[in-house]
């Protein structure tokens, strides 16, 4: 199949684009954003005029919380602004292709400790998570509007090498990776006593590419399929620090800095695969063990 990747250049993005082309699949990268502004729809339209894909998996977006705090608008613009832009360009294209929105978890809000299905209620309580959920209503709407297949996809907490270290793997690794270089003596840190449902990227960029593969065999995409893409099993974060430590053999201090620390932060995320796993038959399958290492010999960028 033919898939045009928008938000290829970015963390999940480029291991998408890895994993559709060791499958044998023909993938174009959309142009990055400093070439490609997403929510120009002529430009857009032009883009899925020319590649002619059997499949958009849209990944364009802002990467995180911090990136949203950090310029709304321009959140704004990309997140909604560029869904809207990819749905009339697929729209107005003869043969219509197939959407993948890649959404987030963080649609749920804090719905508590139980595993969170895909029927939870969508009550963002971030930015971010409003912005994402609202991506998720202009694709439905344009499938609604055109009978065009769309799958939404929620992936929950993930890491690997690549990430950049405003999210929370990735910095305690760039911390720890600090102290194995004798660049400091202690790993600052927020609250360590939460769970989390942690994954690989690699793993999620393959739940991508088999839910892609059932767009396009017509197995899922009218009404639009919601799935998670979660372990449905959960990590303390003390313990990815703890195993990180051990990796990388050393003993720092460790601290808290309050700042880090969120008064809301929910003890316990993790959510239910089961739709996922019965509709592909995907199953994690690189450890935790083997995550952490790879992000600590990776190198990160800031």
């Amino acid at each position: 199949m033919r898939v045009l990747v928008t938000g290829a250049t970015g963390f999940a993005g480029t291991w998408l684009v890895r994993e559709l082309e060791h499958a044998g699949h023909e993938v174009t990268a959309a142009p990055p954003s400093a070439e490609l502004d997403i929510a120009d729809r002529e430009a857009v339209r032009a883009l899925v005029s020319a590649t002619a894909p059997d499949a958009i998996a849209h990944l364009a977006s802002a990467s995180s919380g911090a990136d949203t705090n950090a310029d709304p608008a321009r959140a704004v613009r990309s997140m909604i602004g560029g869904t809207l832009a990819v749905t009339e360009a697929i729209a107005s294209v003869e043969r219509s292709p197939a959407l993948l929105l890649v959404s987030s978890a963080e649609v749920y809000g804090n719905p508590g400790p139980s595993p969170i299905g895909e029927g939870a209620a969508v009550a963002p309580r971030s930015t971010y998570g409003f912005l994402k959920a609202a991506q998720e209503s202009v694709a439905v709407a344009a499938s609604h509007a055109t009978g065009v297949r769309v799958a939404i996809v929620r992936p929950f907490n993930h890491a690997g090498p690549g990430q950049r270290p405003r999210a929370v793997v990735a910095a305690l690794a760039a911390r720890v990776a600090a102290v194995r270089a004798g660049e400091s003596r202690e790993v600052i840190v927020g609250n360590m006593d939460v769970d989390r449902d942690l994954g690989d990227v690699r793993d999620v960029a393959v739940a991508y590419r088999l839910v892609l593969e059932s767009l396009i065999a017509g197995g899922i995409g009218s009404p639009p399929a919601v799935l998670n893409v979660a372990s449905g099993r959960t990590v303390r974060l003390r313990h990815v620090l703890e195993e990180l430590c051990e990796i990388a053999g050393v003993s720092p201090e460790i601290r808290v800095d309050p700042s880090l620390v969120r008064s809301d932060d929910p003890p316990r995320i993790v959510g239910d695969p089961t739709a996922l796993r019965s509709l592909t038959g995907w199953e994690p399958r690189i450890p935790l063990s083997q995550t952490l290492a790879d992000v600590l010999a990776a190198p990160t960028d800031a």
